[in-house]
């Protein structure tokens, strides 16, 4: 093993380059994300960006302009068709993926949801390789739905990669003024750059969405004041 592959996974976000290695520490058993790979027990950079790391996770973020599915990632997908027992799934990746038509909780082949072309779904990635197509399901590895479903009415922002990930953030700074302005609204983020938006009223679901298409480039101050215009001027 190289002396750089000896460094362990920076505990602050680090810019890093392509072949930047870093060692896994033996007591961490955390699921290698995109722009990396996994060699001789350490993660090895295959694209440029901020190398970032939780409790459970290591990745590689960057404002990628299309979405590369990820084992275990959360992502918003829109039914585009379906083929025998499975529908086809627009997740904004270079390939559409695929889910069963029993991929969700409870569901068996004689009572199971009935999706169209335009449903909305908020699924797990299943599998993921680049050479097959990505598969989904609407339910966790306990077979749960946990969150994931078919998503009625509301609207869909399409965002940055980087956005994505930082509204799903665990108290993400973006999301806290939202608490502050609306008692009532659903938010849910895909790591597609996708967001969908429901509240009580068009004008609440507009406001949102207004501001959370300024947070990719405006500061969190900058981003709350037009979201404090926005639902003067609506009313």
């Amino acid at each position: 093993m190289s002396d750089t592959a000896r460094i362990e996974i920076p505990d602050k976000p680090s810019i890093v380059v392509c072949g930047d290695s870093f060692a896994i520490p033996p007591d961490k058993d955390l699921t290698v994300g995109p722009g990396l790979v996994f060699r001789n027990n350490s993660v090895t950079c295959t694209k440029p960006g901020v190398i970032k790391s939780n409790d459970k996770s290591v990745w590689i973020d960057r404002n990628n302009r299309r979405y590369v599915p990820v084992l275990e990632e959360r992502v918003i997908g829109i039914i585009i068709g379906r083929v025998m027992d499975e529908y086809r799934v627009d997740i904004g990746g270079a390939h559409v993926a695929m889910m069963s038509t029993i991929a969700f909780e409870g569901a068996t082949q004689r009572n199971k949801p009935e999706l169209k072309p335009g449903n909305v779904v908020f699924a797990r990635v299943i599998a993921a390789n680049k050479d097959v197509e990505p598969e989904l399901a609407c339910v966790n590895k306990k077979g749960k739905a946990n969150g994931l479903q078919v998503l009625e009415g509301g609207h869909i922002i399409q965002c940055s990669l980087g956005l994505s990930r930082k509204l799903r953030q665990h108290k993400s700074p973006l999301t806290q003024p939202l608490f502050n302005h609306f008692k009532s609204f659903e938010l849910c983020v895909g790591m597609n750059g996708r967001v969908w938006v429901r509240s009580d009223t068009n004008k609440h679901t507009v406001a949102i969405s207004i501001y959370l298409k300024r947070c990719e480039y405006l500061c969190v101050a900058d981003a709350v004041m037009t979201l404090k215009q926005t639902v003067r001027a609506l009313g």
